[in-house]
């Protein structure tokens, strides 16, 4: 009886492990589907208006023309509503899971949808290629924050504090930023510290992310409606840190072009 019972205990450790895994495979595969349509509205808009406003490389020495009044009207108002539209999907998502009584699948495609439309700038004005490259370090960063969250154990929470400590003192000094170029202060440097504090601070609020839809996976309380919040918390952590590192890249392939 006792080999019976303790057959029956690893089964059932077996198929918690299971039914754990399943669900975090289905969170990654909602936010890459995200991350798709994100890609696509951002190439297709930014491929449109690069044709209408003849633009090439994005280095390139030839100015953009922005005699089509029409095309450029039609970008302002692709700004404006996919700005204010990602503003208010942002306190539907979160609205609708909580009620609880509709699927947050839509809402959520919707978001994908705009942040496709506000990003289609920088595929306008920023080489495919780099753009590539950009997805391609972003994919391996997050794969390493996601595989030190697996490794970890605990609910870190120490992490997560001092991730919104550094974010927080970034931003305060952000403000006295401000004031020092008023003045015309040469705060290169200090910028450049700012940022990297806010970047390193969202990769441990990333961490601290993962790690903590791991353990709700793992407490089996992961439902189809969860798994697309846990998606929507996700994505939106891996479009921080791609527009971060683009930030960098661009500057640095800017100046090479010099």
């Amino acid at each position: 009886m006792s080999e019976y019972r303790n057959w029956s205990n690893d089964v059932n450790v077996s198929d918690q492990q299971e039914e754990a895994t399943f669900s975090l495979v289905k969170v990654f595969g909602y936010m890459f589907a995200g991350l798709l349509i994100t890609t696509i509205v951002m190439l297709g808009l930014g491929g449109l208006f690069r044709h209408l406003f003849g633009i090439g490389d994005a280095f390139a020495e030839q100015a953009p023309d922005f005699s089509n009044n029409n095309a450029l009207m039609a970008l302002l108002i692709v700004m404006i509503v996919s700005f204010v539209g990602l503003i208010i999907m942002s306190f539907v998502v979160p609205m609708v899971l909580h009620r609880g009584v509709h699927s947050i699948l839509v809402p959520s495609i919707i978001y994908s949808v705009l942040m496709g439309a506000s990003l289609s700038t920088l595929a306008i004005f920023i080489p495919w290629y780099l753009l590539g490259v950009t997805f391609g370090i972003t994919s391996v960063i997050f794969g390493l924050l996601s595989l030190i969250a697996f490794l970890s154990k605990g609910r870190l929470n120490g992490l997560a504090i001092v991730a919104i400590g550094l974010v927080s003192g970034a931003m305060l000094i952000s403000l006295f930023l401000w004031i020092l170029m008023l003045f015309k202060v040469d705060v290169t440097w200090l910028f450049w510290v700012v940022s990297l504090a806010v970047f390193a601070g969202m990769m441990l609020i990333t961490i601290w992310d993962v790690a903590r839809i791991k353990r709700i996976a793992e407490e089996g309380a992961m439902s189809n409606n969860l798994s697309l919040y846990c998606a929507y918390i996700l994505y939106n952590d891996f479009i921080y840190i791609f527009l971060r590192v683009l930030r960098l890249l661009f500057v640095v392939f800017a100046r090479t072009k010099r």
